[in-house]
């Protein structure tokens, strides 16, 4: 006869505590991205208008192309943030 019962539940194991651990961490560190990022295009619009107002653009034209980039990348990497998620 055997001495062990099939019928106990096993505790998990300790790697799908650590891959969930890594999966929350991640989906956390995503999120304050996507959050950022999302934040972060709605005043480089105001700020790239004031550089053209400004006339920076002719002293620093790259500066408004890296603004400019930056806020398309913003907006892409945010796009999918929700506040209430």
């Amino acid at each position: 006869m055997s001495t062990s019962d099939l019928s106990l539940p096993r505790p998990p194991a300790a790697g799908s505590n650590v891959q969930s651990l890594v999966a929350m961490i991640v989906e956390t560190i995503v999120a304050v991205f996507q959050g950022i990022a999302f934040w972060a295009s709605i005043p480089l619009p105001l700020v790239i208008a004031a550089t053209l107002a400004t006339n920076v653009v002719a002293a620093q034209p790259l500066l408004v192309s890296g603004l400019v980039v930056l806020n398309i990348v913003c907006a892409v990497i945010g796009h999918n943030y929700s506040p209430n998620a």
